[in-house]
């Protein structure tokens, strides 16, 4: 599973580079991978454009790099899932978060304190 978060569209293909390079060679180590990756993005409209390829023309500006993103859900290597902002578990290792949410990160990360 992997997590995006705030930065949107262009995070999410980075993440997906990830998840192929992470899928290419676990391959070569001779796993088969024969469900899509879970990534957990926090931004409706980056899994609407993802999802939907009709959304293309609706944005004012978008990278060629998006349209391998599109292509990566579609072939189902990839399949993003919506995660809201107040759950996303990687936050604690990316931006000062209140102590409340400290502990929820935490908790969710199975960190013994």
């Amino acid at each position: 599973m992997v997590v995006v978060s705030d930065q949107g569209e262009m995070v999410a293909v980075e993440a997906g580079k990830e998840i192929a390079w992470m899928c290419n060679i676990l391959t070569e180590f001779g796993f088969a991978l024969d469900i899509p990756t879970p990534l957990n993005i926090d931004n409706q409209s980056a899994i609407s454009v993802s999802k939907n390829p009709e959304h293309h023309g609706h944005m004012k500006h978008l990278d060629l790099r998006f349209y391998w993103l599109r292509d990566a859900v579609h072939d189902k290597m990839i399949h993003p899932v919506y995660i809201p902002t107040k759950e996303q578990v990687a936050d604690i290792l990316t931006k000062a978060l209140p102590s409340e949410q400290v502990k929820y990160c935490r908790d969710h990360m199975d960190i013994l304190v």
